[in-house]
């Protein structure tokens, strides 16, 4: 098999009460605009996947988390992804801050709410395969 270039996303749950945080992508997004996602991007050469993580958060909603723990790993056969998926929670309560070129809307949102959401594929994914069902 031939090798080819691919994508780490690193992406958070971040829970309170029972619910998550999800992002709806903006219009102008190359990929899934319209699409419910987790907080989180790309790694960048030479960032550890924690540093990813809450820079990332920190960027698309102005949130200041702290990881608990590596929930999974996820990759899909049909798109040039692999996501590592972390439990966060909020250190102190704070507003979501979008910014609107990413994302246009926010929720949170229970496991039945999502489900009825039109996600991102790999969202959906994980969704399926229980990775977020500690979010009680």
């Amino acid at each position: 098999m031939a090798e080819q270039q691919f994508y780490v996303g690193i992406h958070g749950v971040i829970a309170s009460r029972g619910r998550m945080l999800v992002l709806k992508r903006a219009p102008e997004m190359n990929y899934r605009a319209g699409s419910w996602d987790l907080p989180g991007g790309h790694l960048a050469f030479g960032e550890t996947f924690e540093d990813c993580l809450l820079r990332e958060v920190k960027e698309e909603t102005g949130l200041d988390v702290a990881i608990d723990r590596l929930l999974g790993l996820h990759s899909m056969v049909s798109e040039p992804y692999l996501q590592a998926i972390y439990s966060c929670r909020l250190t102190v309560f704070q507003n979501v801050k979008l910014r609107p070129d990413e994302h246009v809307d926010h929720r949170w949102a229970t496991l039945e709410e999502l489900a009825s959401l039109e996600l991102i594929p790999y969202l959906a994914a994980i969704l399926k395969r229980g990775m977020l069902s500690y979010v009680k």
